[in-house]
């Protein structure tokens, strides 16, 4: 914010103008002569100005396109950041520091404040902020912040300088802290955060903003952004190498902050410098005034995404060239269906005989096949890991079904518990108790402390008991990830999913004795990278059509992926969980066509006209994933699917058959208006916190799709009980219950 002041200048009286500014320090100097002539003149005047800036301290600026970013020379604080198309402020007047730095080994917590002296330096293209002797430590930081020709980023980096050298933690920069309200109204601010798909939280003040995400991980890309209705803020991570990092989205008093933390490894540092740019920017919507959205932060994002190298190939060259199989392009219904679980009479049995006759029921009902996705099929029941084999109902009788299912055109896919180690697991009254193979052949290679002690996990109670996790850089990860896959690729499994590695994310691993720097850093990225890439290369050497996937999305993992686990239908529960939570199909948004993600494990299908069960189903279709229906352990008849679910299905079906395919399947989403049509509320029950959450959604779901040649289609979804009109694209729609269709932009 501005203050004004106003200074007389007497030592000038022949100068005749009305008035001139100075900006200094944020403040408005007016000056009582024309400016212009004086700067021609008096060693009085640059002895005042001098005085002035030892008084006021001076404002120093970078520039982009849009954005001007200001430093105050005497803090090195980033005082301002501003939308220069609209001239809104985003940062609020506080002594929030640039960077804190924590150490360990003696434990130390550093900030920008905490600096003795501050030297500020003009560049060529962009400032240098140089801090020194921080509270009487030898320690040295260098900020940078740069323009890029064409680019509408202004880039930050950070260095850090030892004497003598010390164990750096983690290293938070920047720190960006964005007043609120945006706008007029406060219910009109929001924060976009790449948490799995992707998700909004809306009036951050009201609801309680905290998010830390880890990535590679939760965070399944690296931007954040804080926008209202005019004009937004974005922060990203510009890095192309997945090293560890937290980004950090909370409230912090009349504002939110964003920043990320760098997490190194535990080494000892004499210099340590940032890897890669830290990019920040302004952003409107580009549909004119107060028409701001989430998707303007993530068209910013896909800028500087595309051009990275999980993105050399699109998914259409990917399976042109056979490295993504065609099937999982073609319709299918992902069915969720656990082989423990119940019979028409409730009683809980082996329901693997019972897989044939569900996927022929499907088909006589939707006209496609099924790929089942075979639940609770581990040997000692479901999540116990990483002891597999033989599969429940033994190997030759599931080797039998996975064989008749091919025979009828019908895929399988199973998920492995990614590198947990069930040790204690209460089921069925019994306790099940690995913890003698653990301490024999999973402890030296297990996920540990700096003293080399395995970090545990969990209760017995919990859905994969009291674990531990082994290391992703060590030889019994490969042995128990690679080895699995191929196992389950002897018993007919189509598609294998590493489960429970959520966005290709682990715990930080410190053991002292581990192929790896202990800490942070890109290892554990690189170590899991090897191996997915190495179980796809197997698997397809076997069979072509052989696909590999793992849960949620993660942008770095895309050329070792031939699919994702995504819950774009889920709403109100994991992981879209908090107040004042929206997802929104972000990963979709950047990335669909380079990867295409399936419909999840949890998307409901009923023979009642349940609200959910329509609104998931449609939001599959509408966010380009394949079509879903989750039973579980329940028995359900799929013929009895309720007629607004079948219609729907149905339309999922038909329109990845015909000529919507090539937009809904290799087509880049793209922004278009909001219908106008009525609102409607869906209520979302969260069974693990039991708490219900009521939503508003447009009665009809919309999306759009971009072609290579510029072709954009539009795909519409009635998700209500009564039929819904509207108009768009300059034609008149009517849709039914659960009806669908696709339209050709002109």
């Amino acid at each position: 914010m501005t203050n004004r002041k106003t200074i007389p200048v007497p030592f000038i009286p022949f100068l005749r103008s009305e008035r001139a500014i100075l900006s200094i320090s944020g403040r408005k100097i007016i000056l009582d002569r024309d400016l212009a002539a004086l700067m021609i003149i008096t060693t009085a005047f640059s002895a005042w100005l001098l005085l002035a800036s030892s008084v006021f301290g001076a404002v120093l600026e970078v520039e982009s396109a849009s954005t001007r970013l200001r430093i105050d020379s005497d803090s090195g604080r980033l005082v301002s950041v501003t939308d220069k198309p609209t001239g809104r402020e985003f940062l609020f007047e506080s002594d929030v520091p640039l960077y804190e730095l924590s150490f360990a080994a003696p434990e130390l917590r550093l900030t920008s404040r905490d600096a003795e002296r501050v030297k500020v330096q003009r560049l060529p293209d962009g400032l240098r902020i140089e801090t020194t002797r921080h509270k009487q430590a030898s320690i040295t930081v260098t900020c940078t912040f740069r323009t890029q020709p064409g680019s509408p980023f202004i880039v930050g980096r950070i260095a850090v300088q030892c004497d003598p050298p010390r164990l750096i933690s983690w290293v938070r920069f920047p720190i960006l802290r964005v007043a609120l309200p945006l706008g007029d109204a406060q219910a009109d601010d929001a924060v976009l955060l790449p948490q799995c798909d992707g998700s909004v939280v809306r009036n951050p003040l009201k609801n309680g903003l905290h998010r830390l995400l880890p990535y590679p991980g939760a965070a399944s890309m690296q931007l954040m952004a804080v926008f209202g209705k005019q004009a937004g803020i974005y922060l990203a991570s510009h890095d192309a190498k997945a090293f560890t990092k937290t980004l950090t989205a909370r409230r912090a008093g009349r504002g939110v902050e964003l920043n990320v933390a760098h997490l190194l490894s535990r080494t000892p540092q004499r210099r340590w410098e940032l890897p890669y740019d830290m990019a920040l920017a302004t952003f409107r919507g580009a549909f004119g005034a107060d028409s701001t959205t989430w998707e303007d932060a993530a068209n910013l994002y896909r800028t500087w995404a595309v051009k990275q190298p999980w993105c050399r190939r699109t998914l259409a060259a990917r399976v042109k060239a056979g490295d993504v199989p065609k099937w999982l392009t073609e319709p299918s219904l992902f069915y969720s269906f656990s082989l423990r679980g119940q019979n028409r009479d409730k009683r809980m049995v082996n329901r693997l005989p019972d897989v044939v006759g569900q996927a022929e029921a499907w088909r006589e009902v939707l006209g496609g096949p099924v790929t089942f996705m075979l639940m609770a099929w581990e040997k000692r029941g479901p999540w116990v890991t990483p002891d597999y084999f033989p599969p429940f109902g033994g190997a030759e009788a599931f080797k039998r079904v996975t064989g008749e299912l091919h025979a009828r055109g019908n895929r399988t896919l199973v998920f492995l518990s990614g590198l947990k180690w069930t040790l204690h697991k209460k089921r069925d009254g019994a306790v099940i108790d690995q913890q003698a193979a653990f301490d024999r052949r999973g402890r030296p290679s297990a996920i540990s402390d700096p003293g080399g002690k395995p970090l545990i996990y969990g209760k017995p109670t919990d859905g994969v008991g009291r674990y531990a996790q082994i290391c992703a850089a060590t030889p019994l990860a490969r042995e128990i990830l690679l080895g699995s896959a191929m196992r389950c690729q002897d018993l007919g499994i189509d598609c294998v999913q590493v489960d429970q590695i959520v966005g290709g994310g682990l715990p930080l691993c410190y053991h002292p004795e581990h192929p790896h720097p202990p800490g942070g850093g890109d290892w554990c990225a690189k170590s899991l990278y090897a191996l997915f890439a190495e179980i796809r290369r197997k698997g397809k050497a076997a069979d072509p059509d052989f696909a590999f996937a793992i849960e949620e999305p993660a942008e770095f993992f895309i050329p070792v992926l031939d699919t994702y686990h995504a819950r774009e239908y889920k709403q109100a529960s994991w992981p879209r969980t908090g107040r004042g939570v929206m997802g929104v199909p972000l990963f979709a948004h950047v990335y669909h066509d380079y990867m295409l993600g399936y419909g999840g494990d949890g998307c409901q299908v009923s023979d009642k006209p349940w609200p959910v069960a329509l609104y998931q189903q449609a939001a599959n279709l509408a966010c380009g994933k394949t079509p879903g229906a989750a039973v579980w352990t329940r028995w359900f008849d799929p013929r009895s699917t309720h007629e607004f679910q079948r219609r729907l299905l149905r339309a999922h079906f038909d329109l990845w058959r015909g000529p919507a395919r090539e937009f809904l399947v290799f087509g880049q989403r793209v922004a278009s208006p909001a219908l106008n049509v009525p609102s409607h509320e869906v209520s979302f029950y969260d069974w693990r916190k039991r708490t219900r959450t009521v939503l508003e959604f447009p009665s009809v779901l919309h999306s759009a799709w971009r072609l290579p040649d510029g072709r954009i289609g539009h795909v519409f979804v009635c998700i209500v009980p009564r039929p819904v009109s509207f108009t768009a694209l300059g034609r008149s729609f009517t849709l039914r219950p659960g009806e669908a269709a696709f339209e050709i932009q002109e």
